[in-house]
């Protein structure tokens, strides 16, 4: 009997204009009257994550920067795990000679390259607000959850992510075609998954999770069933089931009206 749903937002759960459909919100609501309970795990910052979080009209925690933060349902931060300062330089450093640019988190800030803000709103849906912009000279002065490279060469990324995952201290993985994630080699949302089901004392036979890039693999390879967007990557299709829906055509929301017979 499954107990838990976990799911990725931007290309899962959202659409493509990074918005909860209505019959998502049913589907959700009626799976919760059900007993089972339903969490977000993103990308995202908290503060990106947190008007979806509000218009499902959640309970529960949450699983943000990939797994690098986890917040109780009061938006209180229970988990946290920083990239090493010492790391980050070297990456950051990295990134600039490649001519890349990046978003970096922590808590509710964001930090993005001096003079780079128009370059990096461009590879987002809405601009980021205030964020601090860090040069070379003052890279050693931050630390960081989570640091994203975004360039629409997918080539070049899959290029820095070999790099950056000789380290042993990084995880890399490509979270959509022009983003490249970065965060500390122990955190994921596998493993945040993993620590959500044992403090719940919910065995992870009992819990479904869906995603649509890398950054999803663990979860869905931890999970009792993982499950594919019919959009997502095509190496993820190869190793988990695929639904025939995509993030579009509310693919969750049917899955689990099917699986859980909500819609009698």
């Amino acid at each position: 009997m499954y107990k838990l749903v976990v799911s990725d937002l931007d290309g899962t759960l959202v659409n493509s204009e990074k918005c909860v459909s209505d019959y998502t919100k049913k589907i959700v609501s009626l799976l919760r009257e059900k007993g089972i309970e339903f969490i977000i795990a993103t990308g995202r910052n908290y503060k990106g994550a947190r008007h979806i979080y509000e218009t499902l009209n959640l309970n529960s925690v949450m699983i943000c920067n990939n797994g690098s933060t986890i917040y109780d349902q009061n938006g209180n931060l229970i988990f946290q795990r920083t990239l090493d300062s010492n790391i980050s330089v070297e990456v950051l450093e990295i990134i600039l000679k490649e001519n890349c640019v990046f978003l970096a988190c922590y808590g509710t800030e964001t930090y993005i390259g001096e003079g780079t803000l128009d370059k990096v709103n461009s590879f987002l849906y809405s601009p980021i607000e205030s964020p601090t912009e860090i040069s070379k000279d003052n890279l050693h002065s931050y630390t960081f959850e989570k640091i994203v490279i975004m360039d629409k060469d997918n080539d070049k990324l899959r290029k820095l992510s070999k790099i950056f995952n000789a380290y042993n201290e990084i995880n890399a993985f490509i979270s959509q075609d022009d983003y490249l994630d970065i965060v500390h080699f122990e955190t994921s949302k596998g493993q945040a998954l993993k620590a959500i089901a044992n403090l719940k004392n919910i065995d992870l036979k009992n819990t479904i999770a869906f995603g649509d890039a890398f950054n999803d693999y663990e979860m869905l390879k931890f999970a009792g069933k993982g499950i594919v967007m019919a959009n997502g990557f095509n190496d993820l299709k190869t190793e988990f089931e695929t639904m025939d829906f995509t993030n579009n055509e509310h693919g969750v929301a049917r899955y689990l009206s099917k699986l859980f017979n909500l819609e009698k």
